[in-house]
């Protein structure tokens, strides 16, 4: 596995060369399981494999998840959900053989740059692609380490930096579904076999920087001295007090760079990272309003400069496509599965493409509700129970999409039924009884014979006798 550690993780940050090897292998992949599948690349360097379906003219319907990683990931964030799509292509790639395949065409999608743990921020290009970011913006973001180095240019050096428009509206789809590890302990401390996500808490992050004054440490007394790493440590602390007084939501320090590092200077510059996460709108708010308040008037009585304090990341509350969401519920319950509905904790792209088409999410549960460390784990049992729900969601939604063609046909006919109505009302002409029998018969005709072209324009390649059935 490309990325995989000793022990027994996963490292494979995004654009990395190990990012690039598992990219290949998707790449190929998709040809084994359909030779007539349409893959690109888009300009965010997204992989995008689509399956053709009876009408390839509608949007795809999506299966997303991402490859890459954080530093210390495990094998199941992200791969679990792309791994599936996978297989779910697989499975209506074979029942294409006895007519039972998909109506739309099938997407499976490896969203690029979605931990945003060398690039933040995170869900990057499902960002760029729902119009919440600018192309732009997106390839000058850079690398946590070096700031010389952007993602666009990185995307370019390992081959991924495609060419086809990576936004909604050149690029469509009818529905996102993606499945993923919970990455808490809920599910599994409730005895449930899968989650069904109706909705998301807010999340944002943000950059600061303090600067003091650099000095000798053994020469500056304790009263002298502008110590910028002494000011970050209060603000460490006051975030961590903020999330705590929250209640049900989280603040977390976890990016800290001071200069410069040796024994004999003070600190006089330091950057750090911080996130929150709320459910509740007002409360999130309130908790960046007193971060931010704080660390202002930490560094005026510290006598330090805060030269950078900016957010970098903000989703709010949300809740998830009600249609969406039902398909999946409806799949566990037809498929007798013990789950429940549930809210996602943190980021992911459906967050982003649910601003512009209809989302949902599986999460399968995790033991111990560990996540982003070597020791997450989901049984096979629990990520093919996941992965079942999401085939079967993807099915439900695939009849709504047909049962809107027919809609949209019924619509179009009754329209021209009652233009054709009025049109013969309006003629004035004397008809005697047995000339209005034959004039009913050969609206009917008419409209019956408007209804088989509608069909076949609209929905092409349905059997007759099922779309009269639908009729």
């Amino acid at each position: 596995m490309a990325g995989a550690t000793s022990d027994g993780g996963l490292h494979r940050l995004s654009c990395s060369d190990a990012d690039k090897i598992v990219r290949d292998w998707f790449a190929k992949e998709v040809v084994t399981i359909d030779s007539k599948v349409k893959y690109f690349v888009d300009k965010m360097g997204s992989q995008w494999a689509i399956f053709p379906g009876e009408n390839n003219d509608i949007p795809p319907i999506a299966v997303g998840s991402h490859l890459d990683s954080v530093q210390t990931g495990g094998r199941f964030d992200g791969p679990l959900g792309v791994f599936t799509g996978l297989e779910v292509a697989r499975v209506i790639t074979a029942a294409k053989a006895s007519g039972k395949g998909m109506y739309a065409p099938l997407a499976v999608i490896n969203w690029t740059n979605e931990e945003g743990a060398r690039f933040p921020p995170g869900c990057m290009s499902s960002a760029v692609w729902s119009g919440e970011m600018t192309l732009e913006d997106a390839h000058k973001c850079t690398d946590t380490t070096d700031q010389s180095i952007t993602i666009g240019h990185e995307l370019k050096r390992i081959g991924y930096l495609g060419d086809v428009e990576a936004f909604h509206e050149t690029n469509p789809l009818s529905a996102h579904f993606e499945i993923h590890i919970e990455q808490g302990s809920r599910l599994e401390k409730a005895g449930k076999e899968v989650g069904i996500v109706e909705s998301s808490q807010g999340m944002r992050w943000y950059n600061a920087s303090l600067k003091g004054f650099t000095r000798h440490t053994d020469t500056t007394f304790m009263d002298d001295r502008r110590d910028a790493l002494v000011g970050a440590a209060k603000c460490v602390l006051e975030i961590q007090r903020l999330g705590r007084e929250s209640k049900t939501g989280m603040a977390t320090v976890s990016l800290f760079r001071s200069s410069p590092q040796n024994f004999c200077n003070i600190p006089g510059h330091v950057d750090f990272s911080f996130s929150m996460q709320h459910t509740d709108q007002k409360v999130l708010e309130k908790m960046e309003e007193d971060a931010f308040a704080f660390i202002r008037s930490m560094a005026k009585e510290d006598k330090l400069d805060v030269t950078r304090l900016e957010k970098i990341w903000n989703f709010e509350p949300n809740r998830f496509d009600e249609t969406a969401v039902r398909c999946l519920e409806d799949a566990a319950e037809e498929m007798g599965f013990n789950y429940t509905r549930i809210g996602n904790m943190t980021g992911h792209d459906s967050v982003y493409t649910r601003l512009v088409c209809p989302t949902a999410m599986v999460f399968t549960p995790c033991k111990d509700g560990i996540s982003h460390n070597p020791a997450e784990y989901a049984s096979p049992e629990e990520c093919s129970t996941g992965a079942q729900v999401i085939l079967g969601g993807v099915m439900n939604f695939d009849a709504i999409v047909w049962e809107g063609v027919l809609v949209r046909v019924r619509l179009v006919v009754e329209v021209r039924a009652r233009s054709w109505s009025s049109l013969w009302n309006e003629s004035g002409e004397s008809t005697s009884s047995l000339q209005n029998v034959i004039a009913m018969e050969l609206t009917q005709a008419q409209f019956y014979a408007r209804v088989e072209s509608e069909l076949q324009s609209f929905a092409p390649g349905r059997p007759d006798a099922e779309a009269q059935q639908g009729v």
